[in-house]
């Protein structure tokens, strides 16, 4: 039985992706011992071939915005023979929502694959496949190693990706995280995860950066600081480089940050979110996130040599032209963050707040492609929605201006400034541009119009 696992991943203005997503390798590690050949193709790095032999099952794994081009995907494969398995993220939260999914689909994973996907592979086999499976599970010890090994490493800026939890702790109104894997906060054994990262790093033919740098797919590891500091602990003879996403308050407690440091921490994704405390109480993150705190914060963890990268959203109901073109900015400048991820609040089908949109006649577009997190679907109660897609590529153009660029720089130690200038050119290039099917300046001109 021939398997083809197909991912939008992650497009990228650099040409290469960075980092490779895991879904489509851990999705193979949980199919290897079920079946007889598996492929993973990943979009971002390369085209879908319409003229290769068709396989047994084609799964799937996308977000909302990536939807339209996977099912065309799909389609095509099913009137060629193939079996559809349609999961991830898109496919559990849009279940109820978006009909294409249970026509194009023989089987639906929602939620968790570890038990749900061997088990739909053997019910195929015995002609017994079921049109949905939820699975949860309560652990992750014991999972498989991803098969990184089906990926091209040259592809990707760095290949190595490895999980050491799943869920998250907090439950942050816009977050969907809960939604997905339900409300729990799962751990891998700390010693099952250092032999990941050994076995990861030693596939045979990588180049030095893959054997030095890993990249964890976790939504927050330090969840649990005593598993995260076991896990640290545990990494520092291993003497290898590695970032996470993580949440800013982690600098409040600098013994986890110098022991970060120690274990090869080279920087951290957090989710800042906003500089308005009304709009961090209305997503009921001003538990975490506290604004007056933002610079120390930020400083701590640039005192001990860590890359920042700060994820912005604009477009909540509280946002107002001052929020979004003058006080973001200046605070950003302040805390010296060394890049930011700029966004808009995209509000997405299984949220509450989309169904209040759709009351009150607030949606712009249902049209998938547009849910991508850099254009605006939704008019916002205090900003026209051309000037808060205007916001989005003025933050962006101004964050790396040469002026931005110099006041933050400076914050950092003396001997980064290299650094900071390689990966401000890296990141300085514009995420928006290569979303497939959308221009995002047309958009804003026709944003203009309503």
């Amino acid at each position: 039985m021939n398997v083809v696992i197909v991912t939008p991943g992650h497009p990228s203005p650099r040409g290469k992706s960075f980092p490779p997503a895991l879904t489509a390798p851990y999705l193979a590690a949980l199919a290897a011992p079920h079946v007889d050949h598996i492929k993973i193709i990943d979009l971002a790095v390369q085209p879908f071939d319409l003229y290769a032999p068709s396989p047994d099952i084609a799964m799937f794994t996308c977000t909302m915005a990536q939807s339209d081009h996977i099912f065309k995907i799909a389609r095509y494969l099913k009137a060629n023979g193939a079996k559809i398995f349609l999961g991830g993220p898109y496919v559990t939260l849009a279940y109820d929502f978006d009909p294409r999914i249970k026509e194009i689909a023989d089987c639906v994973v929602l939620g968790e694959g570890e038990k749900a996907l061997p088990r739909a592979i053997e019910d195929l086999k015995n002609g017994n496949l079921q049109p949905m499976y939820a699975m949860p599970i309560n652990s992750l010890a014991g999972i498989p190693f991803s098969r990184l090994d089906l990926l091209d490493s040259m592809k990707y800026f760095s290949s190595t990706a490895i999980i050491g939890t799943r869920g998250c702790v907090h439950r942050c109104g816009y977050c969907s995280i809960g939604d997905i894997y339900g409300q729990k906060y799962l751990k891998r054994p700390v010693d099952e995860v250092i032999e990941e990262i050994k076995f990861q790093t030693c596939r045979p033919n990588l180049r030095w950066l893959d054997r030095k740098f890993v990249q964890f797919w976790d939504d927050n590891p330090a969840g649990d600081l005593n598993w995260f500091h076991n896990l640290l602990e545990k990494m520092i003879p291993l003497k290898k480089w590695w970032i996470s996403q993580i949440c800013l308050d982690v600098a409040d407690n600098e013994e986890t940050v110098k022991l970060m440091k120690a274990s090869g921490c080279k920087g951290v994704f957090v989710g800042i979110e906003s500089v308005s405390e009304e709009t961090l109480q209305t997503q009921n993150k001003d538990t975490i996130n506290v604004v007056n705190n933002y610079i120390r914060q930020c400083q701590t963890l640039l005192k001990h040599g860590l890359v920042v990268v700060g994820a912005i959203m604009f477009g909540f109901d509280s946002d107002t032209k001052e929020i979004l073109f003058n006080k973001t900015l200046k605070i950003l400048d302040d805390m010296g963050i060394t890049m930011i991820n700029n966004l808009v609040f995209t509000p997405y089908p299984h949220l509450n707040f989309f169904k209040k949109l759709v009351k009150e006649n607030r949606l712009i577009t249902r049209e998938a492609k547009y849910y991508n997190g850099y254009t605006v679907v939704h008019r916002p109660q205090n900003i026209h929605p051309a000037d808060l897609q205007e916001a989005v590529v003025n933050m962006h153009q101004k964050f790396y201006s040469p002026r931005s660029m110099f006041k933050r720089m400076i914050k950092h130690n003396v001997l980064k400034y290299p650094e900071f200038l390689i990966w401000n050119r890296l990141w300085g290039t514009k995420n928006y541009e290569v979303i497939p099917g959308v221009d995002v300046n047309e958009w804003l001109r026709y944003l203009k119009t309503l």
